[in-house]
């Protein structure tokens, strides 16, 4: 489980690097089993980049777990289609099965509150992300394909005092 000293807490513009680390570590060991180099490349290129990195954290809710001095992962909330959505959350290889990811989900959770539902996104073929998700209340919303040789999986969970 994670030590005591682990913390979650708002990224600021200080955190560019550290945030970029994750990307730099987490994309090619996650998606290189079942996507292309150039896939990875590509994303790493354009969600990943000093600027982009800037830009969600003044627009979005960017979310660090930190062990000490460290950044181990992070997770990303914005809206899209007046709708709350995890747009990345990532925990470093080597602190992955720590329960990191489960308390940056909930950090997410506590933030959207329980009137919302809350979306996500993944790559098909991520199987750990489904199966981590699906343990966290997230069901299968719809898939689309961006054109880029991939699928993108689309899941929910619906919000917990909705009316049924």
């Amino acid at each position: 489980m994670i030590h005591s000293t682990m913390r979650l807490r708002r990224a600021t513009a200080n955190d560019v690097p550290a945030i970029q680390t994750i990307g730099l570590l987490t994309w090619p060991a996650t998606y290189l089993p079942f996507a292309s180099p150039n896939f990875v490349l590509a994303n790493l290129n354009s969600w990943w980049t000093e600027e982009e990195v800037q830009r969600s954290i003044a627009e979005d809710v960017t979310i660090l777990a930190c062990e000490e001095n460290q950044v181990l992962g992070m997770l990303t909330l914005g809206m899209f289609e007046s709708e709350p959505v995890i747009w990345k959350i990532y925990v470093l290889p080597a602190a992955q099965g720590k329960g990191i990811g489960r308390r940056l989900l909930n950090a997410a959770f506590e933030q959207v509150g329980d009137s919302a539902d809350i979306r996500l996104e993944f790559v098909k073929g991520n199987e750990r992300a489904r199966a981590f998700y699906e343990r966290a209340g997230f069901e299968l919303d719809f898939e689309e394909d961006p054109g880029d040789g991939t699928t993108t999986v689309w899941m929910r969970r619906k919000a917990l005092n909705a009316v049924r």
